[in-house]
């Protein structure tokens, strides 16, 4: 699996949890050296993404701390790139962390780890890259039975998303508070082939795993629930599926191309709209974005589907209406 790099998310701001999560000791592990021992054992290169650059030296810190522990008891080490969010970039969250990152990994496969997945671990990130080849997609991300999704423990094609990711950071800078696409399930909005794993489904194939592995934990009340086995009950219909689309998005650097396909042009007619105020193109743009809808909805994926649309803004309350 060497050619997986992988990428750990430490930019939270850890409020729910009233100190910083990711250096929280849990079970004689803080939540870092929990992702850094995933990291180690998928063998590529490895990158640690934090919020501000005055941050950097306290990873650099913990993270030789970390690796002398591995080394002391004998195991393999590889010493992290620490990075600070892009500030040249017009994302905000995770997606900026991922967008900062993913530019500078060396493997074709790039798995994304929060740091608030602390029981996430190797079995499982083994499970996500497996299938990302088995399925040849772009993109394999975890779901839970009720359709919403983790994509921020996730197995991504490093070239095919940092392409879509440079796409979508050229309208977030473009378009600044008119931008849309804030959350990181957006990437895989905008990928050519995704596979939605149900988590149910990832343990009937591999007996090693269980749902626990993919909770995120935003307090300490959380870490205690699931850290004494509270289980998950698999409540839902959505079941594993692989989505493809066609799209051929409009670059806003070189405007010589037009776009091609359904969410190619929802985006681009959005983009029209923000710069000149015309609800024609509001319109457009909103009838292009239910038909993108529709491709998850239909396949029982209503978390993907509904989460856009909710977004848009409606002046005249007409379109939401006729989506209903």
């Amino acid at each position: 699996m060497n050619e997986t790099s992988s990428i750990i998310l430490a930019g939270g701001e850890s409020k729910r949890f009233g100190e910083d999560k990711i250096f929280f000791d849990f079970r004689g592990k803080s939540f870092l050296e929990r992702a850094l021992d995933v990291a180690t054992e998928i063998g590529g290169d490895i990158v640690i993404c934090v919020r501000e650059n005055d941050k950097i030296r306290k990873y650099f810190t913990e993270t030789k701390k970390i690796l002398k522990k591995r080394e002391q008891a004998g195991k393999k080490i590889v010493m992290p790139q620490i990075i600070s969010d892009d500030k040249d970039c017009g994302f905000r969250g995770p997606l900026k962390g991922i967008y900062s990152s993913i530019k500078v990994l060396k493997g074709k496969t790039a798995l994304v780890m929060e740091c608030d997945a602390p029981f996430f671990n190797f079995e499982a990130a083994r499970e996500l890259i497996k299938k990302l080849k088995l399925e040849q997609v772009n993109a394999v991300v975890p779901m839970w039975s009720d359709s919403t999704v983790e994509p921020l423990l996730a197995c991504y094609r490093t070239k095919e998303t940092t392409l879509i990711l440079k796409i979508l950071n050229n309208y977030a800078l473009n378009l600044k508070e008119h931008f849309l696409f804030t959350d990181a399930v957006n990437i895989l909005r905008l990928l050519s082939s995704v596979y939605y794993y149900n988590i149910f489904d990832m343990m009937k194939n591999n007996s090693n795993l269980k749902a626990e592995l993919f909770i995120n934990i935003n307090s300490k009340k959380d870490l205690e629930e699931y850290g004494c086995n509270e289980k998950i009950n698999n409540k839902g219909v959505s079941k594993s599926v692989k989505i493809r689309k066609s799209n051929r998005f409009f670059n806003l650097k070189d405007p010589a191309g037009k776009p091609y396909g359904i969410l190619a042009n929802a985006l681009y007619f959005w983009w029209v709209y923000a710069k000149t105020g015309n609800f024609i193109y509001l319109k457009k743009s909103f009838e292009y974005f239910k038909k993108d809808s529709l491709v998850y909805r239909n396949n029982e994926l209503h978390f993907m589907g509904n989460k856009i649309l909710n977004l848009l803004p409606d002046p005249f309350e007409v379109l939401r209406i006729k989506n209903k």
